[in-house]
């Protein structure tokens, strides 16, 4: 999943994935964010991480319909998780390259951000929030940072690994009442 976001970020600044330029700039944010090293002020960065999202409004799952005229059926289940895709932009470009990400990440096609997602099942949810700027104290200093959220939907297809006989006649009761 991670990968996919790497190149769809990518994507979305014109960069390729295996440049220098792509290394450089995008980043996996850190763990602990308060032992991560810091680059200088006036280096671009964007770090992203992607969490569950416990109080997304996920879609119900979908069960697959049986196929009537088969002797035999897989169960399966497709459902969608909510992530959360959190992106932090620093630097003097900061504001603009979180701007740019929040335009570019729906386009989709081939080659294209939401293209790119798709093929791994990952799926933006439209209309994000706008971008929130901030400066956080560095030493004593300011950093310039840009805040972006934006909600995904991993989609989840689960098969049941054995086989079973699908329901080809409806069964039926008939009820008789005396009256």
């Amino acid at each position: 999943m991670l990968t996919a976001i790497y190149q769809a970020l990518c994507a979305c600044l014109g960069l390729s994935p295996s440049s220098d330029a792509a290394s450089t700039l995008i980043r996996q944010a850190y763990d602990e964010p308060e032992n991560a090293p810091r680059p200088p002020r006036s280096a671009d960065v964007i770090y992203y991480t992607a969490e569950p999202d416990g109080a997304g409004e996920e879609p119900p799952p979908a069960y697959a319909a049986e196929n009537p005229s088969s002797s035999s059926h897989t169960p399966t289940v497709t459902s969608f998780s909510a992530y959360r895709l959190l992106i932090t932009c620093y630097g003097p470009n900061a504001e603009s390259n979180a701007r740019k990400i929040r335009a570019l990440l729906y386009i989709d096609g081939a080659n294209f951000p939401r293209g790119i997602l798709r093929k791994s099942g990952l799926y933006p949810v439209p209309n994000p929030p706008e971008v929130l700027l901030l400066h956080e104290p560095e030493g004593s200093l300011w950093r310039r940072r840009a805040d972006l959220t934006i909600q995904l939907h991993l989609l989840e297809i689960q098969t049941h690994p054995n086989r079973r006989n699908a329901v080809t006649v409806a069964p039926a009761i008939t009820i008789h009442t005396n009256r």
